[in-house]
């Protein structure tokens, strides 16, 4: 490394134009620090020089030391960045997908003789006939006549899935289970039985009042 520093300054200091230019050692240079050479200011120009030039030249070979184990970590840091950029991209896309259904609310099944004010007025919806319009609006693509709706068909009905739920008379698990905003399936029954044994010690046994917590973590078959 020495070797290849002192040829560099030969070379850098023009001895062949000058022949009497004095010349300085890696060993020598090293004995003065940065703010000694720069305190010179005008004075020992060909040794400030010689001294930032050996300077430049230890700063190259270390760089040329390092690249190898650099450029992996190049590499690497661009591949971590691309995979970043697709993580946060499907993030986005996850988030923008779950304000949709938000805001899209539940699918109900039409069944024979429900109008839109029958179902706005179900509990679990609205629990008020007058609310249909708010129904109508979410689903003008798709009814063009608010007194015309068809069993079989499906609307959205601008409401949240709940997290939990009041028994209320009449119902039961299936039944609860079978709601849009539950989870739109009889057969999930199991899953709600599940999730409240602290307070349902048999299936078949549920009171008006009692609040259920609707477990969304596993899912079981079933049919509506």
């Amino acid at each position: 490394m020495k070797r290849t520093i002192v040829l560099a300054l030969m070379i850098c200091l023009g001895l062949a134009s000058t022949g009497l230019a004095k010349t300085w050692t890696a060993e020598e240079l090293s004995q003065y620090s940065q703010a000694e050479i720069e305190a010179m200011g005008n004075d020992d120009i060909h040794l400030q020089i010689a001294f930032w030039e050996w300077k430049k030249a230890v700063a190259d070979e270390r760089i040329a030391e390092l690249e190898p184990q650099v450029l992996p970590l190049r590499e690497e840091h661009e591949e971590i960045h691309v995979t970043l950029a697709e993580l946060t991209s499907e993030i986005n896309s996850l988030r923008a997908e779950i304000n949709r259904l938000r805001s899209a609310g539940v699918l109900h099944l039409i069944l024979d003789g429900e109008s839109l004010w029958k179902i706005a007025s179900y509990h679990y919806h609205y629990g008020d006939g007058s609310q249909w319009p708010v129904i109508y609006e979410r689903n003008r693509d798709t009814i063009s006549d608010p007194n015309l709706i068809y069993a079989g068909h499906t609307l959205w009905v601008p409401v949240p899935m709940l997290n939990s739920y009041t028994v209320i008379e009449g119902d039961f698990l299936g039944k609860i289970a079978g709601y849009d905003v539950v989870y739109g399936d009889r057969g999930m029954w199991p899953q709600l039985y599940e999730a409240n044994r602290d307070i349902i010690s048999d299936p078949n046994l549920i009171y008006p009042g009692q609040v259920l917590d609707v477990n969304r973590s596993a899912s079981f078959g079933g049919s509506r």
